[in-house]
């Protein structure tokens, strides 16, 4: 079928079927006949009911001339009684049952209202990620696609939701800074938007989407699922004190498995270990306070082991581990394995949910789709992908990361950020986490966080891996990024006349 044959009223009608002309003249047969139609089924359901009460009346008659029922001289009045309230209890269970009947013309354009439905369904967002999918991989963001619907080949046009001003400031830092491979993701937490994808590679254009990739190791940053899981099931709270022995940064097996106190062990709350990223308390946590079947089933609520719905192909990420193998469950729960592995893109969802309330949101980058006639093919809606943890958890976890940048491992990144006046009236929290990865090979440093001044709650996942040198620290890519975007809020609200662009 060539393309001028395409009509989004009549997508659904097969490509041999003929196409059918109404006279106009004869249009009010339709109503009509709809009106006898819907009056003819309630009157037959009427006689078949009055029909099986008449035999029942048959058969109770048949009683009393038997005289198995005395009769009485209000025996007639109770059978007229009995015969008007059949009736009656006929013609209603008729209108009951026949009410699933309703009449075209009761709208004022059901044609106009149709077509408005059908539209709504015609492109999913499985069937967009299928289309973009090899593009998007590589980088690329066409505004033009060919879709096929109902077999008909469409051609598109793409209106994507990326935040032009966030996307350019993204695309610079990873330009300036110039890490071997890096990656910034946001988001809206509160719909799931996605405001910037940059992908950056030196020394040569990225031909690969890194933010889609899940072969980075996902480190600390799955000390998020430990500790969602060990709140969220009320094992303990952000100021419970854990004896532990060791460094900060080391993960032994006599450290973790020995619950014997010496004069080398230390305590440290909850909320304390997860901003300097303790591995030997979240191992702990992970082992005897959580468990594997608890730790397995919170890495599923934040999507590790399940595949993610969004318009873009995303690579699930997984965790591996196992309850027989007690010393698994503890490098997976401090993230000390390179078992435990995630896309940037996840990244950026785990921090939405926290901040969030626990809701974490299907991402989505297509506002929405038209054909080359201007008709909406595909129009975005913010949808919940699940319940992560609990609200009251939510705002627990929120102490947790505010101490990574105040206090924690990211620290040095905000120190200077958090003095400024612009940050007076926000919130700003994330979580570190640094491995070596192999695909690519290199040290991967992360940093997930979140900004949220009451009304917009931005989540960012930022990545590098470095080869060699360290060039650039992903907690400084993240309090870059949330700089410019209060200071340019700050402008913008100074001057009501101007907008943000993509906004």
């Amino acid at each position: 079928m060539l393309m001028k044959d395409y009509n989004p009223e009549s997508f659904r009608r097969s490509s041999k079927e003929p196409r059918r002309q109404v006279d106009p003249k004869r249009a009010w047969w339709k109503p009509a006949t709809h009106v006898v139609g819907w009056v003819f089924v309630v009157l037959l359901r009427a006689l078949l009911v009055l029909r099986n009460l008449c035999i029942a009346g048959f058969f109770y008659s048949r009683r009393l001339a038997r005289g198995m029922v005395r009769q009485t001289i209000a025996q007639p009045a109770r059978m007229g009684l009995l015969v008007v309230t059949a009736g009656l209890m006929a013609v209603s269970f008729a209108v009951w049952t026949s009410r699933g009947l309703s009449f075209s013309f009761g709208a004022e354009n059901p044609k106009a209202e149709l077509a408005s439905e059908l539209q709504r369904q015609l492109v999913t967002k499985e069937e967009l990620s299928k289309h973009l999918g090899e593009a998007v991989r590589k980088n690329q963001l066409p505004e033009n696609i060919q879709l096929e619907i109902a077999s008909i080949p469409v051609q598109a046009k793409i209106d994507y939701a990326l935040d032009e001003d966030l996307q350019r400031v993204s695309d610079r830092l990873l330009k300036n800074y110039r890490p071997d491979y890096g990656v910034i993701v946001a988001m809206d937490a509160t719909t799931g938007r996605i405001l910037a994808m940059s992908s950056h590679r030196s020394g040569r254009p990225s031909e690969e989407n890194l933010a889609l990739k899940a072969s980075f190791p996902a480190a600390s940053i799955f000390k998020v699922v430990t500790a969602g899981a060990v709140l969220d099931t009320q094992k303990v709270t952000p100021d419970t004190l854990v004896p532990f022995q060791g460094s900060n940064h080391t993960l032994y097996k006599r450290n973790v498995i020995t619950q014997k106190e010496n004069r080398w062990t230390r305590r440290m709350s909850v909320r304390e270990a997860f901003g300097a990223s303790v591995n030997t308390i979240f191992g702990k946590l992970g082992l005897f306070y959580a468990g594997p079947e608890v730790l397995r089933e919170y890495a599923e609520r934040f999507h590790f082991n399940h595949p993610i719905r969004a318009d873009v192909p995303v690579d699930v990420g997984y965790s591996r581990f196992s309850a027989e193998d007690p010393w698994s469950v503890v490098s997976a729960a401090s993230g000390y394995t390179q078992d435990n592995t995630m896309s940037p893109l996840q990244g950026a969802m785990i921090a939405a949910a926290v901040v969030n309330d626990g809701a974490m949101m299907e991402p989505w980058m297509i506002e929405n789709v038209v054909d080359h006639q201007g008709n909406l093919l595909y129009s975005a809606e913010p949808r919940l992908a699940v319940h992560a943890i609990d609200a009251t958890t939510a705002k627990s976890m929120r102490r947790l990361f505010r101490a990574t940048v105040e206090s924690g491992t990211s620290r040095q990144a905000f120190r200077k950020a958090l003095r400024r006046r612009a940050f007076d009236e926000v919130e700003v929290g994330g979580k570190t986490g640094s491995l070596t990865g192999l695909h690519p090979r290199g040290k991967c440093d992360w940093f997930v966080g979140y900004m949220s001044d009451g009304t917009r709650k931005i989540a960012v996942a930022a990545l590098t891996v470095n080869e060699e040198k360290w060039r650039v620290k992903s907690a400084t890519l993240a309090e870059s990024l949330f700089t410019h975007e209060l200071t340019s809020s700050a402008v913008e609200n100074r001057r009501p006349s101007s907008t943000h662009a993509g906004r």
